[in-house]
């Protein structure tokens, strides 16, 4: 009787202390579709759907939920109130739960977005079972229950660190079915969540679908925070180039009849001027603007509409002036393994350092981010699985990416593949998909072209747009931004899989041990990059216009440089989805790039390194930096000094595991500098794991003055403010010249150019027995030793691209080395 008394009271007591204003969320008004409004976002996307003016799951993933984003409850005394009308919707397979979870959030930090994924709070409803719970108690249900409709209110009183609790459950005529009340010391504060089959030591997939509709709360610890929303604007991505602005809005999946159109505005002065209005593409959620002829010289707000009945949803941003006068501030992306979103420590460095161009290489999703597995097939249905995921990278990175130029390309794992083998389009089965090192796409057309739309539309025009395969859309092309010239390809798509040349057991794509003859892994009609992306570059590195400059992005380097994968100890000689493999086309592709001194950014190993080509020598070609991983999965280390592998031509600074290596294809590489993760045990903090597996990022500034390029790898935990030792990797940063990329042995002196007229014009070296162009850079200054690579008889051009000026001399050799040319404009 006592019991009873005290529940009473405390009854009494809560409801006197709520007088504050209730909000209601009813669904009544919303076109049926998959996304529950701005003020929610449920996990998993897809098993979630507006339907009928209710809120229903598929139940099918356990402890699917929606979590309220913009009404959390705060960590200061007071009382709230929460309600939810549900009811079985389907029964499953498996018994299964429903309620709430609240107080919900991350031990690493107090943020929605990981609240989102990786909040645990305290639980509250009613199990198929036969009881209800509410944090550890249990009470039994009435054996009439009824299960078709019912509501479930928990209210609570924090006071003095006691948190005090209690749940009803009414049945659909307003009779109380049962009451559990609870109490623990502490504070209750974060999100609130409805759930769908909760995650219990003893649950199971494939539970109970249900129904959720009117959701009521109020109280003074309920804390209304619009910024927190997520749409319908989620976010948008735009490049800059040769006077043409490309911009993407991502949009969640709407309903039939939700309107399909977004409006892109531009302000003038102070007044939003509408410049046009896009359709929103089914398939991948995306609206994409063109903007011709854009003043690249000032900065220009933008604004993106969409309107919902009588509602207007607006997303801003700026379209940055264009970089003059100072070094092109890069910064280079790559692999988000989901255990560190929304990385935000690495984010908030990135916004202190405010770069210039962001540059995602790849894998912006994995398999099993958001916490649950893929969708293969049917398309629809893998298309908005696969939404769901890439949602998460630009909830992570949307700030900075509405402000300045970004760049994202899409590898394996965007597309639901381990390796990828594109062989220009071939298609595998999505059915029948068991394997990651046999040549062709797992998923369909229909798929990949909208991961590509989401990725790349906003880039510029492909450089040669005709779909391969059954239809699949490319992407690779060319940006100028800033002074320099980016060529932006795809080291995957037309790649040639190892199932054409493996003669070994095991894994396809996996060497164990030495192979008898490099001839082994090569055949003649092997890719890399493809005929056309050959072709593409080959074009490219002769278009200087407005470039002094050139950087090669790409999604892995073009070496097989790490010695372990997956464990410490776990040995691998060599790794044919490495860019070092087939070597036949690695080699093609580094002679086009090194022509024009071009310098490569990637990403995909988990591997910080700097590494310099060799082709037939050590340190003939150019240099590529592998950034960090934003969030590394999958460890790989370089540890040839482990394995007793001789080194020679460490480099001054005499760190570990540097200097000349031969991987497993006869690729030469120096190895400057590699940031090798450590041994240490996984952490419980998210952010302190990312940071022990060599988690962070890459920072490149592009001197177009002096033509310096200088490295630094940031690590995850790193503070941008105040920097120290142990925030860069070990051997980083340095500086090296846009000319080091010609390789620093091979070349065969030619005579000293001095030009006479204005300075930096393009010089071109043409082989005039094959035709074929051996060196062309825009030079600094006036002066320049021209640079070939094999003896013989050359024609020098000398050019200014933006002027259509151009004068050459002909019968040029190295037997003239020592004289000087002059060449007067």
């Amino acid at each position: 009787m006592k019991k009873l008394h005290f529940a009473i009271l405390f009854f009494i007591v809560f409801w006197a202390c709520t007088k504050d204003e209730k909000t209601t969320f009813q669904f009544d008004h919303l076109n049926d579709r998959v996304w529950i409004g701005e003020d929610f976002w449920s996990v998993p996307m897809e098993n979630w759907q507006v339907k009928s003016g209710h809120i229903i799951c598929d139940g099918k993933v356990l402890n699917s939920r929606v979590n309220l984003l913009t009404h959390p409850l705060s960590a200061a005394n007071g009382t709230f109130s929460i309600r939810i009308k549900t009811g079985l919707a389907a029964n499953g397979v498996n018994p299964g739960s429903v309620g709430l979870s609240v107080g919900v959030k991350a031990i690493e930090e107090d943020d929605v977005r990981a609240a989102c994924y990786f909040g645990k709070g305290l639980n509250a409803g009613i199990h198929t079972g036969g009881f209800a719970f509410l944090g550890q108690n249990q009470i039994e249900l009435p054996d009439d229950f009824d299960w078709k409709s019912s509501t479930i209110s928990l209210t609570g009183k924090q006071s003095n660190n006691l948190t005090q609790l209690k749940m009803t459950v009414q049945s659909a005529d307003g009779t109380e079915s049962v009451r559990i009340e609870e109490s623990f010391e502490g504070e209750i504060s974060g999100l609130i969540q409805l759930v769908n089959n909760f995650q219990t030591a003893d649950a199971k997939a494939n539970g109970p679908s249900f129904w959720f509709d009117d959701l009521e709360v109020e109280g003074n610890k309920v804390i209304h925070h619009p910024g927190n929303s997520f749409g319908p604007i989620l976010f948008s991505m735009y490049t800059l180039s040769r006077g043409v602005v490309k911009l993407t809005a991502q949009l969640p999946p709407l309903g039939e009849k939700d309107s399909r159109e977004v409006e892109m505005q531009l302000k003038e002065d102070t007044d939003w001027l509408a410049y046009s209005s896009e359709t929103i593409d089914p398939d991948s959620r995306t609206a994409t603007f063109k903007v011709e002829d854009w003043q690249f010289d000032k900065e220009v707000p933008y604004r993106l509409v969409y309107r919902e009945g009588e509602k207007e949803h607006f997303y801003e941003g700026i379209i940055r002036k264009e970089p003059t006068g100072q070094p092109l501030k890069l910064v280079g992306l790559t692999c988000q393994f989901h255990y560190g979103f929304p990385y935000s420590p690495l984010v908030k460095n990135l916004n202190k350092q405010n770069p210039d161009m962001l540059y995602f290489s790849g894998d912006q999703i994995y398999e099993s981010n958001g916490g649950y597995g893929i969708i293969r097939y049917p398309e629809d249905l893998s298309i908005l699985n696969y939404l769901g995921k890439y949602y998460m990278f630009g909830w992570a990175f949307r700030d900075l990416m509405r402000d300045r130029p970004t760049i994202v390309t899409p590898d394996d794992h965007d597309v639901y593949q381990g390796n990828l083998w594109g062989a220009s389009g071939e298609q595998k089965s999505p059915e029948n998909y068991n394997t990651d090192d046999r040549q062709g796409f797992a998923q369909s057309v229909k798929m990949v072209n909208a991961v590509n739309r989401t990725q790349c539309a906003h880039l510029p025009d492909p450089y040669d747009p005709t779909t391969i395969g059954n239809g699949m859309s490319v992407w690779y092309t060319d940006l100028v931004y800033g002074g320099v010239s980016f060529a932006i390809i795809s080291d995957r798509i037309f790649k040639s899989g190892p199932d054409l040349v493996s003669t070994w057991t095991g894994r396809k794509d996996h060497i164990s041990e030495p192979l008898k003859s490099f001839s082994q892994v090569e055949k003649p009609e092997l890719k890399m990059l493809g005929d056309r992306q050959l072709d593409f570059l080959n074009s490219w590195i002769k278009d200087w216009k407005h470039a002094k400059m050139k950087v090669l992005l790409t999604q892995t380097i073009f070496a097989n440089t790490a010695t372990h994968h997956g464990s410490y100890d776990g040995y691998l000689y060599g790794d044919m989805d490495s860019g070092g493999w087939p070597k036949s086309g690695r080699d093609k592709a580094l002679k086009i790039i090194r022509k024009a001194a071009a310098f490569q950014v990637a990403g995909d190993q988990h591997l910080p390194s700097v590494i310099q080509y060799g082709i037939d020598d050590f340190q003939d070609a150019g240099w590529c930096f592998c950034t960090p991983a934003i969030a590394v999965g999958y460890q790989r280390w370089f540890r040839p000094d482990d394995l007793g592998i001789p080194v020679q031509n460490r480099p001054s600074h005499n760190l570990p595991n540097t200097g000349n290596y031969s991987d497993a294809f006869g690729n030469k590489t120096y190895v400057y500098t590699v940031g090798n993760p450590g041994r240490k045990k996984a952490d419980e903090n998210r952010y302190v794991m990312a940071n022990l597996k060599s988690s962070g990022y890459g920072l490149i500034e592009l001197d177009t003055e002096t033509r310096n390029i200088t490295l630094d790898a940031i690590r995850f935990l790193a503070d941008a403010e105040n920097p120290k030792n142990e925030d860069h990797f070990s051997g980083w940063p340095l500086t090296i010249s846009q000319f080091d990329n010609f390789g620093k042995v091979n070349q065969i002196k030619l005579p000293s150019i001095k030009v006479l007229g204005d300075a930096e014009p393009v010089v071109e070296v043409i082989n005039e027995q094959t035709g074929e162009t051996e060196s062309i850079v825009r030079i600094k200054g006036n002066e320049f030793h021209p640079v070939a690579y094999q003896k013989g008889k050359y024609t020098i051009k000398v050019s200014y691209p933006e002027k259509n000026t151009i004068k050459e001399v002909k019968g040029i050799s190295g037997d003239d080395a020592e004289s000087n040319i002059e060449i007067k404009f």
